[in-house]
């Protein structure tokens, strides 16, 4: 039988072994877990790459269109800021305004012309048929006058 003192030797050369093993079989695990990593990212690094081009690519277009949609929106606050032109816009639509309603005058007025116009003309037409009627009588007149009178005789 093995004594104390070689028990205990055997005990620590026992756990050095298992911590020989232990070490190794933690190495192994990790070079392996390493390599796996490795080829796993390797495989996918390029479509990454490319997904990261990509990103970026959108990524610096959206800034330059917020940065022209800021820039048109500092426009548009600024004409719409302007006083004067407010004021213009106003006297614009008042100007229109009276412009339609100086159209709808003209426009009745023209008509209203028109229609005098017209009775002008027929009562024109009136007047000078009253008129020669009023010479047609009147040389009637004469002419029974004359025919009344009668005629001097010429010898």
């Amino acid at each position: 039988m093995m004594t104390d003192m070689e028990e205990a030797e055997a005990r620590e050369l026992q756990l050095q072994i298992e911590k020989r093993d232990s070490k190794e079989v933690e190495f192994d695990f990790k070079v392996a877990v390493k390599k796996l990593a490795e080829g796993f990212l390797n495989q996918y690094q390029e479509q990454w790459e490319q997904t990261e081009k990509k990103l970026d690519e959108v990524k610096n277009k959206q800034e330059t269109l917020l940065d022209q949609m800021q820039t048109e929106n500092k426009k548009l606050q600024n004409v719409f800021d302007d006083v004067k032109l407010n004021e213009t816009f106003q006297m614009i639509k008042v100007s229109q305004g009276k412009l339609i309603l100086m159209k709808k005058e003209m426009a009745s007025i023209h008509e209203r012309t028109f229609r005098l116009k017209k009775r002008a003309s027929r009562l024109q037409q009136i007047i000078q048929k009253e008129a020669l009627n009023r010479e047609q009588q009147r040389e009637q007149e004469l002419r029974r006058e004359q025919e009344l009178i009668g005629k001097p005789v010429i010898s």
